[in-house]
């Protein structure tokens, strides 16, 4: 699978590959299993692409974009120190054959030159809404202020 042509730059915070290495531990599922010998020192797309999970909801959001998110996505509506066009956007994606609502909720934003990926979690570490949030909004804080 290759990621679509866009003009958008992906990123992520730091500590959102150790999200992926989590889940990987906790459901050995190997669409979570990085490529890469060394993920610690590579370009984010370089981690992108490594990863068939994380490059699966890349492409739908690239092959949403054109027409919008509001189908795959829920848009926070607490986003008071983002400027700039940037969107917050959570998104549920399936996996290991539990659905949606059993799988992952990822959040990541969107600004007209930028896509940020923010955090990975399963159902069961977000669990506690006020406290998921507080912590990738502190991730998006430190990410906008490197």
């Amino acid at each position: 699978m290759s990621i679509p042509i866009t003009t958008h730059q992906l990123n992520h915070c730091p500590r959102f590959q150790k999200d992926i290495k989590t889940l990987y531990k906790a459901t050995k599922n190997r669409a979570l299993h990085s490529s890469l010998e060394n993920d610690e020192e590579c370009s984010s797309r370089e981690m992108i692409e490594s990863v068939p999970y994380i490059e699966a909801i890349v492409n739908t959001i690239l092959n949403k974009l054109p027409n919008g998110l509001t189908d795959i996505a829920d848009k926070y509506g607490k986003q008071p120190f983002l400027q700039s066009g940037w969107t917050i956007w959570k998104m549920r994606y399936a996996i290991d054959n539990k659905g949606k609502s059993g799988g992952t909720r990822t959040i990541f934003c969107v600004s007209e030159a930028e896509i940020l990926f923010v955090c990975i979690k399963s159902k069961k570490d977000c669990a506690n809404e006020a406290e998921f949030q507080n912590e990738f909004l502190a991730r998006i804080k430190e990410y906008l202020c490197l």
